[in-house]
């Protein structure tokens, strides 16, 4: 591998000699290399002629060895000539396997921490999928892969995209905040949007699809307005996958809050299974943790979540001035009260 300014891909065979900690640097100069000489989505004809026989592949892997189920409970996608971008909603290290056997047709996903995927065998089946992969933690190849799911779309190509960017793993919220590329995306390509929202319930997952979802090219008087309808149709693209995800979870039984137990414990348990699914095989380290997730997600000016607004409890030293902030009901007995002021003195 040469410097950087005269940077060339390796042949096959010498990639394969190529020690692990210089792939994520190698890797992401090869996509450089590769966007600047026009080549970023060669292969893709032969690329959707294997995609049969790569779904096969996939759908074997969760339903044999992974031993995992899924159902449809809706598919409304309209025919369009136009290329689509699907876009999921995203809670685990399985979702794409499972929202490829459900939507059938061949596309091509953005993902991000591809020094995870290099030299698996996940890794390999993507790169004959075709994948878009982004260094997420550098500016210029979010560029690079930003360019490069333009390129592919305008060439009539399908895109699948996770417009939270990361994992949702919080215990309220249906939907993080969502990224705007998506809809500049679709804006300057012509694509339309395809919501879809997936449901993990241990082993079972469930697949809802929307309707198309078109996104106006039109003039705008200033930047502004621009930023404004942009943000207009991003919200009401967040707010349908909610919609069709709520409609997922409704179809689940209902649990009673006493068999959940303690809320934190519950909570807790529920990250750590989704975080843990993907991890080192070396080390059992998950790649995934809840920094890197909150790191990930995207903030929305003037929405605080939240953990954020009630983060200051813990740096609180609590005196007869601040003791109300720990009131958990405003109507709390006098008595109560009154022992409260007590331990305080």
């Amino acid at each position: 591998m040469e410097n950087k300014e005269g940077f060339k891909p390796l042949p096959f065979w010498k990639e394969l000699f190529l020690k692990k900690e210089e792939l994520p640097d190698y890797y992401r100069l090869k996509r450089k290399y590769l966007h600047e000489h026009g080549k970023s989505i060669s292969g893709m004809k032969w690329r959707e002629l294997i995609h049969p026989v790569m779904l096969s592949i996939m759908t074997i892997d969760t339903k044999i060895f992974s031993r995992q189920t899924m159902e449809i409970i809706r598919d409304d996608r309209m025919k369009t000539e136009k290329p689509k971008i699907y876009a999921i909603t995203h809670m685990g290290m399985d979702d794409y396997q499972v929202i490829s056997e459900a939507i059938k047709e061949h596309q091509i996903p953005l993902s991000a921490d591809p020094e995870h995927m290099y030299r698996t065998l996940d890794g390999k089946v993507l790169d004959l999928n075709g994948i878009i992969y982004c260094d997420t933690d550098d500016k210029a190849d979010r560029g690079i892969s930003q360019s490069t799911a333009i390129e592919l779309l305008k060439s009539g190509k399908n895109l699948l995209i996770y417009p939270e960017g990361v994992w949702n793993i919080t215990p309220n919220l249906l939907m993080l905040p969502i990224f705007p590329g998506i809809i500049r995306m679709a804006k300057e390509t012509g694509a339309e949007i395809i919501p879809c929202a997936i449901e993990q319930y241990e082993k079972h997952f469930i697949v809802s699809i929307g309707k198309n979802f078109t996104i106006e090219d039109k003039k705008y008087n200033n930047e502004e307005e621009e930023k404004k309808y942009i943000e207009e149709k991003k919200q009401e693209l967040r707010d349908i996958m909610a919609t069709l995800k709520w409609e997922v979870i409704s179809k689940r039984p209902q649990e009673k809050r006493k068999d959940i137990g303690d809320y934190e414990t519950y909570n807790r348990n529920f990250k750590d299974e989704r975080l843990n699914e993907w991890h080192d095989p070396k080390t059992s380290i998950p790649y995934y943790n809840d920094e890197i997730v909150e790191k990930r997600t995207f903030r929305v000016k003037n929405i605080t979540f939240s953990k954020d607004a009630f983060n200051y409890f813990g740096k609180i030293k609590l005196n007869r001035n601040n003791a109300f902030l720990f009131r958990k009901d405003p109507s709390m007995p006098k008595n109560a009260e009154e022992d409260k002021e007590r331990k305080l003195k």
